[in-house]
């Protein structure tokens, strides 16, 4: 009986916790950063807190596929594009760091659901500060008053939030500018 107790137990806490899928890199990202002509940067450590490292969806929770981190998923994500685009480098020493500060997906909507996602990000160089900026994006998809359509319908979506939010990093003035000299 207690076994039967525990492996009930274990399916249950299973099915109220997922994972994000593994990021997937943006052509329209990697198209933007090379276009800018910029020079190689390196990425550092993204960070984010315990509170921001689940996302609850209506009574299930969502982890990072990434050391459980929404942070390390940025920074893997912002390294996949970087890398993709040619201008990846361990040794630069313009360094790109961050911390994320909003991350979240709100499914409480019979129609439509809504990510939101904010970081704020920092461009060294040679440790001295040369950008120092929070950039914001949301995103919004198909939802429904069903869970088992509106659960994983957020869960896919996790991926164009991040898309928005590098994308909205890439094509910011200032970030170019420094990042060309």
């Amino acid at each position: 009986m207690i076994k039967i107790s525990t492996v009930a137990l274990s399916l249950l806490i299973t099915a109220c916790s997922m994972q994000a899928p593994p990021y997937e890199a943006s052509i329209e990202n990697v198209q933007i950063i090379k276009g800018a002509k910029v020079k190689q940067v390196k990425v550092g450590k993204i960070t984010s807190t315990k509170q921001l490292d689940s996302i609850s969806l209506r009574g299930s929770s969502m982890y990072s596929p990434v050391n459980k981190s929404y942070g390390s998923y940025l920074q893997k994500a912002l390294e996949y594009e970087l890398k993709l685009a040619k201008l990846l480098s361990a040794v630069s020493s313009t360094v790109l760091t961050g911390e994320m500060l909003t991350n979240g997906i709100n499914i409480s909507s019979f129609s439509e659901g809504v990510g939101e996602a904010s970081a704020k990000f920092v461009v060294t160089r040679d440790n001295k500060v040369i950008f120092d900026k929070i950039i914001s994006t949301n995103h919004t998809f198909e939802s429904s008053f069903m869970g088992a359509i509106a659960i994983p319908n957020a869960q896919a979506s996790y991926v164009n939030l991040v898309q928005k939010l590098i994308k909205n990093l890439f094509e910011d003035k200032t970030f170019i500018s420094v990042l060309k000299d």
